[in-house]
Parts: C-alpha cells; structure tokens; sequence
C-alpha cells in the first residue's frame, strides 16, 4: 500500500510540475476575481474551490458587491487545471488523468449587470461542456437583489459544486432512476436571489443540466423541471448559519424501448441545514428527505433521504483537513466515510490527499494537484495584458495614517473614503495614497494643488488613469478626503493606526487626538454589500494609560473583505477603510 501511495504522489507531481512551470513561474492568487480585486484568492477562498463566508456571500450576490471599476480593468478569463491519480484496489482501478481543464471569465456589464462563463475543455479526461454560463440583473429594488439566467449550480445551502474534497455528497448526487435531478449539478434556468442584513434567499426555476443547444428547454417530455426555494440566515455578523431548502418539480418517464414520452413523474425534497465557521473550524450538516417515485419497479411515492456531518479545520501554514460521514437512500448510493487533507504550496496550488471508505468497500486513496491562473504575486493583469502593481494596504507594514475630522472642502470627507477605497485608488496610487504603484502619491496633496486643481486633474484624467464619471458632488467629498489625508494644513487631525495591518479576525485601533481629548469615543466595522451594509459589535476604546489623547481597544470583524471602520466622537464621525483578510 505504502508502495502505490509514493508512486500515485510520483506521477501526479511530475505532471502537475510539467504543465505548472509552463504556465507560470510565480503564482499567488486565483483570477478571474482575485485579479480584478487585486487581493489574494485567500479572501474567498478556504483550499479552493472550498470557500470563506465572504467568498460563498461574495458568490451568493453574483460578485456585485465587488469594485466594478477595478474588475472593468482587470483580464477576464483565467485557467483552472486539476490533475487526479487514484490508487488501484481490487474494487477499482487506479488511474491518472486531468480532472479539469477548464477557462474561467466574468466581470460586470455596465453598473448594473454582471456575467460568468465556465467551459470545461477536459473534463474527467473526456472533452467537456458547458459547466456554467449565466446574466444577472443586480440591484433590483434599491438593494442587493438580483435576477439569474442561464446555466448555474443549483441554488442550495451548502453549494455542493464548491466543495475541495474529491468524493461529492451523496445526498446531494442522489437520484432515482429516471429521475435524475440532483442539486450537485449546474443546471439552465432563472433564479431571483438577494439578501437583506443576515438573510439570504433565493428562488428559483430550473430544468436540465445538458450542453448549452438545451439552453432553458422546460419541455416535460424531455427535461426535468422543478421549484427550488432557499433561504438562511446568519453566516454574516454571527459566525453560525441555519438553513431550508424546498424542492418540487417532475421528470419525464420514457419508454424504456421507444423512448417515447410516457408520463412525469412528481417528486419533493425538503432539507434543514446548519453550519459554524471561523479562522479555524468550519462544521456543517444537512438533513435532506422527499419523495420519489421508481415506475421500473412499480414503486410509488417511496421516501427519499440523506443527512451528512462535516468538520473541517485549519491548521495553519496552509493545511486544512476534513472529515465526513455521508449517507443517502437512493437506489444507486449508500454511505462513505471521508478523509481530506490538503497543502497550499501557494494560495492557488493545492495538493489534495482523500481517503474514502464505504460498505464493503476496500480504502480508496486518491490525490489531486489543483492550480488556477495565471497570477504574479503583487500585481493585477490588465485586459490589455499590462501589469500593474496591487499595492493593496493589506500587504504593506504598519503606520501611522492621518485621518481627516472635517472637510478641507466644502465635501463630505467620510464619503470621499468610501469613494476611494470602493473604486481602487489604492490599487495604483499604493497603500495609504502614499505612493509606490504607477500613479502618484496623493497624500499631501493638498500643499501643493489647489482644491479646483485636483477636481479637475480627477474630471479629466490623464492616462493611465480612467475617467470614472464622479458627479460634482462626488468630486467634492474626494477632495475633502484627499486633502485632509496628512491632517490638513494646521496638522489638527487625529491619527489612527491599526495592528495588525493586515487583521484576520480582529485588530487593536489606536486613535490620537491632537488638543482637547474626547469625552467618549466608539468603534463599529461596517461592510457595504451594494445598497445593503452589516456590522460586529459596538466597541467603546478606553484612554491609553499615561496618555489621556490617545484611545485604544479591539475591534473585530466576521469575514475578510473590504471594511469600513466608524469612529464617533464628540459628535463627529470617521470612516476609516480597511482590507481584513481571511
């Protein structure tokens, strides 16, 4: 046994290294998003395509939550590969093969509609289909709604097409003989999905999951068709999640000799659905049953169930490991028990090692090199194939930035924050407007431009710097922002600093007021999702002992992302942005 484990490792890495060093020398965060965003692919994913609660909400919102203009930038299609070998038992013989080679795209269509196109090119080492291709609508009545066409995996609580084990949830892959719906799968259809604060909720109408020449064909005499309802709460402010999922639909019975259309059969599935996540553990489970119907057989309204339980953990330096207990009572499918363990040489190369067993099942021992890109470390790939510096604040040390109180402008400096930091400033005017990408820095900027000067040097850029179309009263809260970056002329603004720079999970914040010190002052993260926002909790910082100016506490955060961190004070507000990583 020792023996075909070191050989199946062998063979897997010498092909994995082949077509890995021919793609790319440095590797370190998975397009087509993380290369859009410019962050690493850690921020949406566990091992992927396992996921954060940011990334699943991130996905879950078809990316509209993302920063339009930086993904507008950014190349749209990226490459996934994996590479699988299975050691041979008497029950199975072992193989080596590509899983999938796959090309990835999606961005934004204008402000209000983004897209996602997944083509398989090998697929299980067959050619492949059309994995997913799909349009929506986002922004429907004034928040995070949205409305879904085209091929996409099934709406579900848990998303079983995003797990990074190999072997998939037999509760989700079940079926019943003619009936072959099953939730594992992407499949042609309209969803209507949002989310409001900690709910999430999703409706949708579905039928086959064939190539795109049956795109959305709800005839009953040839595809299934069915209902699906989703919706959950929590996963967002609170780190545990509860869901319920509800299924209708019927599938066409043939002939088993012509092939003609006989009758539909009408099936159900109801399942509940619990999960907790943090920086360290990931728990789930699921209880799924319905009726079905099995007309080969002459069985009739027949029960249809299956639960699993799941734990996965973090141990740090990249390693994950996962275990499972599955179980399913269709006529193909029974239980398993699973054992993942995964490393990532890099946040987009993964060697993944599974153990399986089953009833009367020998041990399967499988392994997987799974690789998404290309990407070098610290810089976004452009559409026109450039690259440019990140430059996100999250990689650099920390220190201290000034922040404004009040407008050096007649504009709303904390909204001119949240301005730059959701449209990318950062990305190419580095971290803290300081400088370091290919703009310039524009801290300080005031001592030397007018405020008139910088309105019109951002109304009319010069290359490479786009023209985003800030109305006036947008270039009027960026300039008082901008200008009030370095504490202002007088230098009478307070200082905030966070550490660690890049928090994970939570982060000391230290405020210096120059002059009087406040009475009180109160902390609150905040992240924006479209026209909707959630918070943690409310932090009042204590005065620092024998430094009666400056204030200190701990603050926290439930996922990474983009923040927005609000000091209130004596009757003022500021809004702080800040990248939280995963």
């Amino acid at each position: 046994m020792l023996q075909r484990i070191v050989v199946a490792v062998i063979r897997a890495t010498c092909a994995s290294a082949l077509i890995v060093t021919g793609l790319t020398a440095r590797a370190e965060a998975i397009p087509v998003f993380a290369n859009g965003q410019g962050v690493s692919c850690e921020t949406c994913h566990s091992t992927f395509p396992g996921m954060t609660r940011y990334g699943m909400m991130v996905m879950m919102t078809n990316f509209q939550i993302l920063n339009r203009r930086s993904q507008e930038q950014a190349l749209p299609i990226s490459v996934r590969l994996y590479l699988d070998s299975v050691l041979g038992t008497t029950d199975q013989k072992g193989s080596t093969q590509v899983g999938d080679l796959s090309l990835l795209g999606g961005g934004f269509l204008g402000r209000n509609f983004t897209w996602y196109a997944e083509q398989h090119i090998i697929d299980s080492g067959v050619i492949g289909k059309t994995e997913q291709v799909w349009l929506s609508w986002n922004g429907l009545f004034g928040g995070t709604n949205s409305l879904q066409v085209g091929k996409f995996h099934t709406p579900f609580p848990f998303m079983p097409a995003h797990a990074w084990s190999f072997s998939p949830y037999l509760l989700a892959t079940q079926t019943n003989a003619q009936d072959v719906f099953n939730p594992a799968e992407a499949r042609w259809g309209v969803a209507f999905s949002g989310m409001s604060n900690e709910f999430m909720y999703n409706v949708s109408y579905l039928t086959n999951s064939g190539p795109t020449g049956t795109a959305l064909n709800f005839n009953k005499t040839n595809n299934p068709r069915a209902y699906d309802v989703n919706v959950s709460y929590g996963g967002m402010q609170v780190p545990w999640e509860i869901g319920v999922v509800a299924m209708r639909g019927d599938a066409p019975l043939l002939d088993p000799d012509s092939g003609d259309f006989l009758s539909s059969d009408q099936w159900t599935r109801q399942g509940l659905y619990f999960s907790y996540q943090d920086n360290r553990w990931h728990f789930q489970t699921m209880y799924y049953r319905g009726n079905d119907s099995n007309p080969d057989v002459n069985l009739t309204n027949a029960p249809f169930n299956g639960y699993f339980f799941e734990a996965e953990r973090d141990f740090g330096w990249q390693n994950h490991a996962l275990v499972r207990y599955d179980v399913a009572s269709s006529d193909s499918l029974n239980r398993q028990y699973v054992f993942d363990f995964s490393h990532n040489f890099q946040p987009n190369l993964a060697l993944i090692g599974e153990a399986r067993m089953g009833p009367a099942q020998k041990p399967q021992i499988s392994f997987r090199f799974a690789y998404a890109g290309p990407w070098e470390n610290g810089s976004r790939i452009l559409s026109n194939f450039h690259d440019v510096p990140a430059n996100l604040a999250a990689q650099t040390a920390v220190s201290p930035v000034p922040v404004p109180v009040a407008p050096a402008s007649s504009g709303d400096s904390n909204n001119g924050a949240k301005l730059v930091q959701s449209n990318g400033c950062a990305g190419c005017h580095g971290a803290g407007l300081r400088g370091g990408g290919i703009g310039p820095a524009l801290y300080g900027l005031e001592h030397h431009m007018s405020n008139v000067q910088i309105a019109d040097f951002i109304s009319h850029p010069r290359a490479p710097m786009p023209n985003f179309g800030f109305t006036d009263a947008q270039l009027g809260d960026i300039v008082a922002y901008l200008t009030s970056l370095d504490g202002g002329i007088n230098n009478t603004l307070p200082v905030v600093t966070f550490s660690p720079a890049a928090p994970v999970d939570q982060a000391m914040i230290s405020v210096t007021f120059p002059g009087t010190a406040p009475a009180t002052v109160s902390v609150l993260p905040v992240m924006h999702m479209g026209t909707g926002t959630h918070h943690t909790n409310l932090v009042q910082l204590q005065p620092a002992p024998g430094d009666p100016h400056t204030f200190t506490g701990r603050i926290g955060f439930s996922m990474g992302g983009p923040w927005i961190v609000q000091i209130e004070y004596d009757g003022h507000e500021l809004d702080i942005p800040l990248n939280v990583g995963s």
